[in-house]
């Protein structure tokens, strides 16, 4: 039997893709207050970023529980007896874990899950978790798809371009001090994501020269084989960023896709991210 994917919503994983390959995505939550919204189901992009810029209460996150996963694993094992779970970084959330342990509960039963943590979010997910699902609809084994999602997270590159230092700061993720300087400084930090964790990687005095730097990283790369963009709330944005890699990088396969609720409360409004994917050597 064909070895079945799962992935959680921070993948930002376009529905169709979900669909047509089989893959069962695991919910994470934004909280407003008393009012919690699974991601992809309770509450739609746009409503989300509505209400978090007018809202007066800002949103908190919250990973998908043990039990979440074991009523999405269940039904799966009555098709397969294997599943591979690709989950976001376990440096940022407790998803990882959670899935981990509601893997163990049914391992006693007999089902083998393996999960993985892909030390990357949101666009490189993508890679990862659609490089699974091709890999099981060509007949891969469990081991062999592990294989696979190893080697390709290992040829991830993620750049994430900030309108603002605000929503990281509310989230505890930097502290009060540079994001008052970031402010102050009128900055569009850039950021990136490595060995599963964010670093700072510039700031930049303004939004065109913020736009040109992604453009001119993502041309560093002399191997680029797939290129995600992700925006929160600019799709003008992606759109122009695609256009001119689209010309830089003609072999590259580039997929535009929309950040969700749960990246977009700690990244804020005007995140434009980019995934690259480099090819095998």
């Amino acid at each position: 039997m064909t070895v079945r994917i799962v992935t959680d919503s921070t993948a930002d994983l376009p529905l169709q893709f979900a669909h047509e390959l089989g893959i069962a995505v695991v919910p994470l939550s934004v909280i407003f207050g008393d009012e919690v919204f699974r991601e992809g189901i309770d509450i739609s992009h746009d409503l989300f970023y509505d209400k978090m810029a007018h809202g007066k209460v800002m949103p908190t996150t919250s990973a998908p529980s043990v039990g979440e996963f074991l009523e999405a694993y269940e039904p799966l094992l009555k098709e397969s007896d294997e599943i591979v779970s690709l989950h976001l970084s376990s440096k940022l959330s407790a998803t990882y874990n959670n899935a981990c342990q509601a893997a163990q509960i049914l391992a006693d039963r007999g089902a083998r899950i393996e999960v993985i943590d892909t030390r990357v979010v949101s666009l490189g997910m993508t890679f990862a978790v659609l490089a699974a699902a091709r890999a099981a609809r060509e007949g891969c084994d469990i081991d062999q798809i592990r294989a696979v999602v190893e080697r390709t997270i290992g040829r991830i590159r993620i750049y994430i371009m900030l309108d603002t230092l605000e929503y990281l700061r509310r989230g505890g993720r930097i502290g009060r001090g540079r994001a008052f300087l970031g402010a102050m400084l009128r900055v569009k930090p850039l950021l990136s994501l490595r060995d599963g964790e964010v670093h700072p990687e510039e700031r930049v005095r303004t939004k065109a020269m913020a736009m040109e730097r992604l453009y001119q990283i993502a041309t560093s790369y002399h191997n680029v084989q797939e290129v995600a963009l992700g925006y929160s709330t600019n799709p003008q944005d992606a759109h122009d960023l695609k256009v001119r890699l689209a010309k830089a990088l003609p072999h590259a396969n580039i997929l535009v896709t929309r950040v969700g609720p749960v990246i977009g409360a700690h990244g804020g409004p005007g995140v434009l991210g980019l995934g690259l994917l480099e090819g095998e050597e």
